[in-house]
């Protein structure tokens, strides 16, 4: 076949018309078709079946198409210019682009060349919305795009890092310029990372500016260059926000784990979704448990069950999602009390509301109140003592003075010797009462100033109580006094006089309370102690009575002389001396005291109190 001339023959121009792809119209000026090729794809406007032939194009296509369609074939029927345009042509349910060619065929026709761009159009509409996407994330993102040539040294920049340049600028410059801006420890990183040339390399650095900033590099690409040299593709973001914000997060986690206040959130519904580590140490949750799979009333005590938990919620959305209350722990145990808890109702960026718990452990605080409202107890039991003790010394002292003025007058005028003897001993009876009463205020001063001195030296038992008798040989109460003493002599360190106090304190009691019967002292040895006893057949002690008569001004009989202080100075004395005191008793039976002293030797003493001897008992 002869081929030279085919374009130019009109023998093949039918055969060439029907091969080309491009759909032809042919318009009179004033836009009907009067002929058409099709050969693009069919659409509502242009199709195979010959949809437009014998239309005016001008009234068929959609008007938002005819308005920017029929000035352009106008300008070429009047100038007979060629138009060159693309065009949209929107159809029900999609959106369809050509490009249209039109030239003027004659003065009253225009042929045109209808292309479908559709698919053309929708790959550039997605690739100028993918790249404007792109665009735009590099700026949020603070993200530049560069390359490195490893021949020149060179660095070509564009993006939005915005540290060492401006953000949308454009630079070339070379590395060892670059380089200077680059905190000196990360340089050599940073170029050993460039010249590797091996790809998928990343890197931190930090960039010295008005302060330090912090970037990351990651190499995407490596490509040759037409001689030969490494083209380093990548990308630099700058991550100072980033790492700004994990430092404040990390220095917030470490301040609420090192907190010793119990701090942990919570879902409406309970499920705990943070809790720090003095939290999860009361709680018992092991750290890198996933604390989410615990409700708060399942592992806290406040919240006994879920309608305990339900309560709580409800209290809070009643004050305005904000509560502080004092918990009180049901079962305190020596170290805990009480927690002053704070709880409030935080909403989160997903619109969800959080509850955030502050508790902080009061019960250093608890235990001052407890101890200040015991010492004001104390200090207004005090002063009520204070005002029975002036009241009934008063009494006490007033009734033996009584005895020795009055007497003392009486005496005067007796003659008879007789009867004087008699008033005389009543006399001298009043006169030990008072000094008594004298001798036990002493000791009570000298106890409540912490001045109560104790002297020291080996005693033998037997003998001091044989000498304490000795003192009541004259008793006038007709009640028999009877010794218990061990068959061999004991020996101890002690402090005599104030051991023969107690004793005699002891024995004078349990005369004042004995009609008949008898009286009896006696002691003996116990592991580590001894243990002294008086023990009486008089009236006992009631019950009620038995765990106060210990205490100051405490009086089983109040019709019996007496100031009340002489069991409490007793109990003082042992106290000071390292033992203890009590009694047992049956109401018409009679009453024991017993009280024991601890076994010392003297190298134990002057370990205890210093040089052995004398000392004072603060």
């Amino acid at each position: 076949m002869e081929t030279k001339g085919v374009l130019h023959d009109e023998k093949h121009s039918a055969r060439l018309l029907n091969m080309t792809c491009d759909t032809l119209l042919f318009l009179k000026n004033d836009g009907t078709c009067v002929d058409m090729i099709v050969k693009t794809e069919n659409n509502p406007y242009v199709n195979d079946q010959y949809t437009l032939l014998g239309k005016n194009i001008f009234t068929f296509f959609p008007e938002e198409t005819v308005q920017e369609l029929k000035p352009a074939l106008e300008q070429v029927a009047k100038k007979g210019e060629v138009s060159n345009a693309n065009y949209n042509l929107p159809a029900p349910g999609r959106m369809y682009f050509f490009k249209l060619i039109a030239h003027k065929y004659d003065d009253e026709h225009l042929l045109c060349q209808y292309r479908d761009i559709t698919i053309r159009s929708q790959m550039k509409r997605r690739l100028e919305k993918a790249n404007k996407r792109l665009t735009e994330t590099g700026r949020q993102a603070k993200i530049g795009y560069w390359s490195y040539n490893t021949v020149t040294k060179m660095i070509s920049y564009t993006g939005y890092v915005g540290v060492v340049w401006g953000v949308e600028t454009e630079e070339i410059v070379l590395l060892a310029e670059y380089l200077e801006h680059v905190y000196p420890a990360d340089r050599q990183k940073l170029v050993d990372v460039l010249e590797r040339t091996t790809g998928e390399d990343t890197l931190e650095y930090r960039i010295v500016k008005d302060k330090v900033y912090y970037v990351k590099l990651k190499v995407i690409d490596v490509l040759r260059g037409k001689n030969g040299e490494a083209i380093v593709e990548g990308y630099t973001q700058n991550i100072d926000d980033i790492i700004s914000g994990w430092d404040r997060l990390k220095m917030l986690s470490l301040a609420l784990d090192n907190s010793n206040d119990s701090i942990f959130a919570t879902k409406m519904d309970g499920t705990i979704i943070f809790a720090n580590r003095f939290c999860r140490k009361k709680c018992h949750i092991a750290i890198g448990t996933d604390i989410m799979a615990y409700k708060a009333y399942e592992v806290l005590e406040k919240f006994e069950n879920k309608e305990a938990w339900d309560n709580f919620t409800r209290e809070l959305r009643d004050n305005d999602n904000a509560l502080q209350y004092i918990w009180n722990a049901p079962n305190p145990r020596p170290e805990i009390i009480s927690y002053d808890c704070s709880a409030f109702v935080f909403r989160n960026e997903y619109d969800e509301d959080l509850i955030w718990h502050l508790c902080r452990d009061v019960s250093e605080r608890s235990r001052h109140e407890i101890e200040l409202k015991k010492a004001k107890e104390k200090a207004e039991e005090s002063d009520r003592l204070k005002s029975a003790f002036i009241s009934n010394m008063s009494h006490e002292i007033r009734t033996p003075l009584n005895s020795i003025v009055g007497f003392s007058t009486i005496m005067a005028g007796i003659e008879k010797r007789e009867e004087r003897d008699q008033y005389l001993s009543i006399i001298e009876s009043s006169n030990k009462r008072l000094l008594m009463l004298i001798d036990e205020v002493l000791d009570l001063s000298k106890i409540e100033a912490g001045i109560f001195e104790l002297s020291y030296s080996n005693k033998e038992l037997n003998g001091l109580c044989r000498e304490v008798m000795v003192n009541y040989q004259f008793n006038t109460t007709f009640v028999p006094l009877r010794l218990e003493l061990p068959d061999e002599d004991f020996y101890m360190w002690t402090d005599k006089n104030r051991l023969m106090q107690v004793i005699s304190n002891l024995i004078d009691n349990a005369l004042k309370f004995t009609k008949q019967g008898s009286v009896t002292l006696g002691y003996r040895a116990i592991p580590g102690f001894v243990e002294f006893s008086v023990e009486d057949t008089g009236i006992g002690i009631s019950p009620d009575k038995l765990t106060v008569i210990f205490d100051r001004f405490e009086r089983v009989d109040h019709f019996i002389p007496g100031s009340g202080l002489g069991l409490s100075i007793c109990k003082s004395i042992v106290e000071r001396m390292g033992g203890d005191i009590s009694v047992t008793s049956e109401v018409g039976v009679g009453s024991v005291f017993s009280f024991r002293i601890p076994l010392e030797d003297a190298r134990e003493i002057e370990e205890r109190y210093g040089k052995t001897g004398a000392f004072t008992s603060l």
